[in-house]
């Protein structure tokens, strides 16, 4: 049976055999399949309003009685400004 490595053996072997990569500044288009060195942020928030991507509620179709009445309609991009 083979020999099996710690999880310290592993670690150590890995560390011994590697080295830190340097970094450099590429366009976005030759960024693919590449680590990112330090933070990426956003100039601005996209879209520029409060959203989910998923708006709605579910229901169990079994335990619906019917059709339930639409009671607001909110398009979106538009805030929801009624009371709750």
């Amino acid at each position: 049976m083979p020999h099996l490595l710690s999880l310290e053996e592993a670690l150590a072997c890995i560390l011994e055999r590697s080295r830190p990569l340097s970094s450099e500044t590429v366009p976005l288009e030759h960024s693919v399949g590449r680590v990112v060195a330090e933070p990426a942020l956003a100039l601005a928030d996209l879209p520029p309003f409060p959203s989910s991507a998923m708006d709605g509620f579910a229901v169990r179709g079994a335990e619906t009685p019917g059709t339930l009445p639409v009671s607001l309609r909110v398009v979106a991009g538009s805030p929801f400004t009624g009371p709750l």
